[in-house]
């Protein structure tokens, strides 16, 4: 196969003719961190970093006294790698520490290699890694391996024009998602505040969930709307599957919050045929069950839909706004989790206790002002959210493009 002009055949692929094929060994210094005893932790000293330190899985810290050589410290700007059980490059954002057993240190020559260019790079490595693994987390990673890796070397100006073209965007992804956690925030203020104290009251009266505006009352969810739960059709009936007529949602769905659409579907022979049900647009929907986070996630559907066994609907009567009650029960996800049956991964929710939930009621006027107040946050994240989406698309692509040589800057 032909290669175009100004671009040549190499070991790893078709790059630019100026630019080098180098094994990282040869341009950067991957150093190992230390594997320690229990008895060498201490309660004050050098903090060692662990994987969860850099993942934000765990903000704890352990700390060390011990002497080390001067390569076994990092310090606020140096890229680490992590390379057991969560994979992938990353910038240490603080002071002095110790890196552990399971982190490289990595250090470049400057004059042939740029760090923030070769950042990017292992960033790309690392997720060809993880397509070839087929997302098991089993990769094998060694620091021979890594050291023997042949990469390609631009120029060090275009490494860097890379590197900075690529950074920018990240800034803007950064910026994104701190919006993404103020609005969060300010979310969780109004829920709080509009819930339990309603829009210009100042009268109140104690309740046995607290205090609430006089003229609003409590009461049971099972006294304000029916509830139901869905089933599956039989997965040896091709015909209850297929044609695909109607949306099937399943328990791991609903963490979607606003359902537009499902990843599958059922026939009308499949729906007559088993437990599932078709309801209403605006059913609010309460995973029962599943996986990690999943139990006592919370949304509400935007079109006709059935559901799985594992999904309860919440249809409200005339006597509630059904965005209010899919905000007031979303803002309860902790609660609901803590009343399921059961313990562990294996505890579940079911309609006898979600019936029993009690809620603070204000007029239907007051319902339908505080439902509009939250469902404007709420499309303020969509918004954040598809606007986070569309730069880490456009950074999966120029990454390719410029990592690759196809477009020159």
């Amino acid at each position: 196969m032909s290669v175009r002009e100004g671009y040549k055949q190499t070991e790893i692929g078709v790059i630019p003719e100026d630019w080098e094929v180098a094994e990282q060994g040869e341009v950067a210094t991957f150093y190992n961190g230390r594997a320690y005893k229990l008895t060498e932790w201490e309660e004050h000293g050098t903090p060692v970093i662990r994987l969860q330190n850099l993942t934000g899985s765990g903000e704890n810290y352990y700390y060390s006294n011990l002497n080390l050589p001067d390569h076994q410290y990092c310090h606020n700007g140096d890229l680490l790698y992590m390379w057991s059980a969560t994979f992938g490059p990353v910038w240490w954002k603080g002071d002095k520490a110790i890196f552990h057993y399971h982190i490289w240190k990595i250090d470049t020559q400057t004059d042939r290699l740029d760090k923030n260019f070769l950042f990017y790079l292992l960033d790309q490595i690392t997720m060809r890694m993880k397509k070839q693994s087929h997302g098991s987390t089993m990769i094998h990673v060694t620091k021979g391996g890594m050291e023997k890796l042949k990469i390609q070397l631009p120029p060090l100006q275009e490494q860097q024009k890379i590197a900075e073209i690529l950074s920018t965007v990240d800034q803007k992804i950064d910026s994104i998602d701190s919006k993404i956690e103020e609005t969060k925030t300010l979310k969780r203020g109004l829920m709080q505040r509009l819930l339990s104290e309603g829009i210009g009251h100042s009268e109140f009266k104690e309740t046995e969930i607290g205090r609430i505006p006089v003229g609003w009352e409590v009461v049971k969810v099972g006294s304000i709307s029916n509830l139901t739960a869905g089933g599956t059709p039989s997965t040896s009936e091709d015909s209850y599957w297929n044609p695909k007529e109607i949306p099937w949602l399943s328990s791991g769905e609903v963490n979607k919050k606003k359902v537009f659409y499902t990843d599958n579907m059922i026939s009308q022979i499949g729906l007559d045929n088993s437990s599932a049900k078709l309801l209403p647009k605006h059913s609010i929907l309460i995973a029962l069950a599943g996986q990690g986070k999943t139990r006592g996630t919370v949304a509400i559907s935007e079109m006709e839909l059935c559901t799985n066994q594992s999904v309860a609907a919440i249809l409200p009567s005339k006597k509630v706004a059904p965005y209010f009650l899919y905000h007031n029960l979303d803002s309860r996800y902790d609660e609901l989790r803590n009343m399921s049956t059961g313990s562990g991964g294996r505890g579940g929710l079911n309609l006898a206790i979600l019936k029993s939930v009690l809620i603070a009621l204000p007029p239907l006027e007051e319902q339908n002002k505080i439902a509009e107040i939250l469902s404007t946050t709420d499309e303020k994240l969509e918004t954040l959210r598809a606007k986070k989406e569309a730069f880490e698309t456009l950074k999966k692509g120029l990454r390719q493009k410029l990592l690759t040589g196809e477009v020159r800057v």
